[in-house]
């Protein structure tokens, strides 16, 4: 979030996985991320993210929740008291692999199960990405990735398709931080794009920041990280300004590298 969610072509940390599954070919190690959101609107999600290489395969999985709850019931007819209150809930699981075709080239797959519920009524549905990252050199680094592929689901009285996600991008890297682009572009919506920066004045602290461009609430975001020196533990933040008085989102981050 602090980088304005440039990931398309990243490699850093098992959270890859919701972008490009490819990443995950990059993990050295395990590593087992953890992150809370504080959204507007009393809104909060929590995720779990595992990854690391088996073999000459990379595995990764997520788990995610976002959900809000005292959503008041009202009916045609303002009133002062609402009739009652109900929430509203999304969870995700997805699980993905990824693997090195040679020295310069990866590929990954994913495939996940998605369910949302509203009040008393329910949507569920599977869906599918798949992704590619290419480095051209150390300091060079290409992705894209193509996210929801999947059948419809049906909620209430009708039936939807989850909207197809094209992601595309780059990652500069250099030894004092990174430079990082990314088209987004859903096949629902106007294409998108983000940009991000981040600055590493020493190898345990980074400092980001995030550009969104195309979007109707979102600009600005901005976070730091900090690791320990051995890399095994780390802590993030990130925060986002939302526009059209939503106020703003907190995300707090913890990565263990065994």
């Amino acid at each position: 979030m602090g980088l304005g969610e440039t990931m398309v072509a990243d490699f850093s940390d098992p959270f890859v996985i919701e972008y490009n599954p490819a990443g995950l070919a990059a993990l050295k190690r395990t590593a087992i991320a953890f992150s809370h959101n504080s959204y507007f609107q009393d809104t909060r999600g929590e995720y779990v993210c595992v990854g690391g290489p088996i073999g000459s395969w990379a595995y990764g999985a997520r788990i995610g929740y976002m959900g809000v709850t005292g959503i008041p019931r009202r009916e045609d007819s303002p009133t002062d008291l609402p009739l009652s209150m109900y929430d509203a809930s999304s969870g995700v699981f997805q699980a993905a692999c990824a693997r090195d075709i040679n020295d310069r080239f990866s590929a990954g797959l994913s495939a996940g199960y998605a369910l949302e519920h509203i009040d008393v009524s329910t949507a569920q549905s599977v869906v599918f990405g798949l992704g590619v990252r290419y480095r051209q050199s150390d300091r060079l680094s290409f992705g894209a990735a193509l996210a929801n592929i999947g059948p419809q689901a049906h909620f209430v009285d009708r039936d939807f398709r989850m909207p197809d996600l094209f992601r595309l991008g780059a990652t500069w890297q250099h030894h004092m931080g990174t430079l990082r682009a990314e088209l987004v572009a859903p096949d629902n919506e106007n294409a998108r794009w983000n940009f991000g920066v981040e600055a590493t004045p020493d190898p345990r602290l980074a400092l980001r920041a995030g550009l969104k461009l195309g979007y109707s609430t979102q600009t600005f975001s901005a976070g730091f990280g900090a690791r320990t020196a051995d890399g095994r533990l780390g802590v993030d933040y990130a925060f986002a300004p939302y526009s059209d008085d939503l106020g703003a989102t907190h995300r707090f981050g913890l990565i263990i590298r065994p």
